[in-house]
């Protein structure tokens, strides 16, 4: 769920969702399509863009973490079988405790510093991501458990658990990780705050082996992600059909979404036929399909 949703959109295509969702006018996409009943208690449509918004941030935000943890483990890796510490620059420190091969747990601290750290990707760090694994990152059974102390995503404050599993190899030889987020939470620099959960699946379908071309990593997603906005908005993403998901894509290439949010009409995001630069994807609600290029 990486790149869905994120907080680019044109908010004119937000609106024309909530538009037929809300069944704010008797419009349909297809004039044989059903026409949504109105919905009591309704958040207004600038609540609903909020929340679309608010979950893209903050879903943008634990999934760099996530990214984050995953290149620091992947090192870890590789500085545990140089019995060395794999420092770059100044900024993350990374230390490995103990700095063995052969005792487990272990804990990876990456350390951004007290001050804003702008990082090769432009976004300012500071603040501590604390790893622990019990094991090498490719290792069938290996736990990852992400926590945060005083870290900080371009000034949002990061909270919560992140627990990463690697459940081994599938029937297509691929590498399986179960990702959870709990008690996510976001503090903006407005001291809005954001809640979030996550419990999905990544098959690592393809780039396993160029370790050093991050972008030809393909990943297919599955499971659901929830959370509820600053305006207490509550909101459920469930994959219908797993996303189709490569690195440096801006849109996920290939999937089925279903989107509900607390007060409006469920409606499902079709992304096939997207490219990484173009999403065609297909919205359907309440049976009319209205066919959306972003």
């Amino acid at each position: 769920l990486n790149y869905l949703l994120n907080i680019k959109i044109m908010k004119k295509n937000i609106i024309y969702l909530l538009i037929l969702s809300l069944g704010i006018f008797a419009f349909s996409c297809d004039p044989d399509d059903p026409t949504p009943e109105p919905i009591q208690q309704a958040p207004s449509i600038d609540q609903t863009i909020n929340a679309i918004s608010e979950y893209a941030l903050v879903n943008k935000i634990f999934s760099d973490s996530f990214s984050e943890a995953d290149k620091a483990a992947k090192n870890g890796d590789k500085q545990l079988e140089a019995q060395k510490y794999g420092q770059a620059g100044d900024y993350p420190v990374v230390t490995i405790t103990p700095l063995d091969t052969t005792t487990w747990p272990k804990n990876i601290k990456v350390d951004y510093g007290t001050s804003n750290y702008v990082c090769n990707d432009g976004v300012k760090r500071r603040g501590i991501i604390n790893i622990q694994t019990t094991g090498f990152y490719r290792e069938a059974g290996t736990e990852i458990t992400v926590t945060y102390d005083g870290f900080y995503h371009n000034d949002h404050k990061v909270e919560g658990t992140m627990k990463v599993v690697n459940a081994g190899r599938n029937d297509n030889n691929n590498l399986v990780y179960n990702v959870t987020i709990a008690e996510g939470k976001i503090t903006t620099p407005q001291d809005k705050i954001i809640y979030f959960n996550e419990n999905t699946s990544r098959e690592w379908a393809a780039g396993e082996n160029t370790v050093f071309d991050p972008c030809d990593d393909n990943y297919l997603i599955g499971g659901s992600q929830d959370g509820m906005s600053s305006d207490s908005i509550e909101y459920t993403l469930t994959v219908q059909q797993k996303l189709d998901i490569l690195a440096c894509c801006k849109y996920v290439r290939a999937g089925v979404l279903k989107i509900s949010i607390t007060g409006i009409l469920p409606f499902t995001v079709n992304f096939d036929g997207s490219t990484c630069d173009e999403a065609n994807i297909v919205a359907t609600i309440n049976g009319a399909e209205c066919p959306i290029t972003m």
